[in-house]
C-alpha cells in the first residue's frame, strides 16, 4: 500500500473514530488501509444485498480480514425500482416459446431472466414461480411483485406471469410481461383477457 497523504492523515487525526461502509475493490482497500494505518478506531460495515454478486462480498471480507479489521455485515433490501428498470430494458423484444434471452422470451423466461440479472433466482416455469417468495393479496400489490394468470388453453393451471410496474389508487395495476406480441406493459383492468384469468401474486423482494 502507498503512503497516506498528509491531508488524509490530518482528516483522520481530527476524526479518530469512523464508520466505514465498503465493498470489494482497490478504493475500498485503500480507504480501509488508510484509516487503520492512521490509528483510527474503525467500525467497518459491508452491505449485503440480494442484488450484489457473491464475489464482491467475498472480496470485501477477504480484504478486511487481511488488514485485521472486524466487519459487520449489514443487510440491504434491494429496491423494486431496480427490477422495473431492468425489465423495461427489454420492451419490444420478441416472444419466443421456451426461450429466456433478449433474442426472445416466453413469459416465465422473461421474469426469471430479469430477476437473475439482479442476483435473484426464480423457478423456470410460471408453475414453479408461483411457489417463489411470499403470497400477496391483490389489494396489497407493490411494484416488483409477480402476478399470475391461468393458461389460455387450460383455465385450471398457471400459464402466464408478469411483473407489476405500477399500482393505482383505484386498485388497478400495470404489469410488464412477454405477450405474443413481445415484451409489453399492459393495464390489468383494461384487459378482460387478463382480469378473467387472474390467479394471484407473489412478492420476491421486500422493500
Amino acid at each position: 500500500m502507498k503512503a497516506v497523504p498528509s491531508a488524509l492523515q490530518a482528516f483522520f487525526s481530527d476524526h479518530p473514530r469512523l464508520a466505514l461502509a465498503f465493498s470489494g475493490g482497490t478504493d475500498s482497500a485503500y480507504l480501509l488501509y488508510a484509516t487503520l494505518a492512521c490509528g483510527c478506531d474503525v467500525a467497518a460495515y459491508c452491505a449485503v444485498s440480494a442484488f450484489q454478486p457473491a464475489f464482491e462480498r467475498e472480496d470485501a471480507l477477504r480484504l478486511a480480514d487481511g488488514l485485521g479489521a472486524a466487519v459487520r455485515l449489514v443487510p440491504v433490501d434491494p429496491l423494486a425500482d431496480d427490477i422495473i428498470r431492468e425489465a423495461k430494458k427489454y420492451i419490444g423484444c420478441p416472444y419466443r416459446s421456451g426461450s429466456s434471452s433478449p433474442r426472445g422470451f416466453d413469459c416465465s423466461g422473461f421474469t426469471s431472466y430479469v430477476f437473475r440479472q439482479l442476483g435473484i433466482q426464480l423457478g423456470r416455469s410460471s408453475r414453479d414461480q408461483i411457489h417463489d417468495g411470499t403470497n400477496v393479496k391483490k389489494s396489497e400489490l407493490r411494484k416488483g411483485d409477480l402476478v399470475f394468470f391461468t393458461g389460455s388453453r387450460n383455465r385450471r393451471t398457471i400459464g402466464h406471469v408478469g411483473i407489476v410496474t405500477e399500482v393505482m389508487d383505484d386498485g388497478d395495476f400495470r404489469f410488464i410481461h412477454a405477450a405474443r406480441k413481445g415484451i409489453v406493459i399492459d393495464g390489468f383492468k383494461s384487459s378482460a383477457y387478463y382480469t378473467k384469468r387472474y390467479v394471484g401474486a407473489r412478492r420476491i423482494v421486500e422493500e
